[in-house]
């Protein structure tokens, strides 16, 4: 018999997702406390568009897009 390894997200795990992630806490920290796997924690932030690191440093202030004009991006 298979074990049931999925454990299903309540709206307490995603309110301290939230909290954590804007706190930067880093995923494997963030995991450990949820008792889940980096990976689901990884899918849970992209499933419920929470911003991450990665976007945020992409994102231009709105200065430097009126600096940068004659750039093409």
């Amino acid at each position: 018999m298979s074990k049931h390894t999925y454990k299903k997200w309540t709206q307490a795990d995603d309110a301290e997702l939230v909290l954590m992630r804007e706190a930067r806490v880093p995923v494997k920290e963030i995991a450990k406390t949820l008792k889940r796997t980096p990976s689901a924690v990884a899918n849970r932030v992209i499933v419920l568009g929470i911003p991450t690191s990665r976007t945020e440093t992409k994102l231009k202030p709105e200065w430097w897009k009126a600096m940068m004009w004659w750039r093409k991006e």
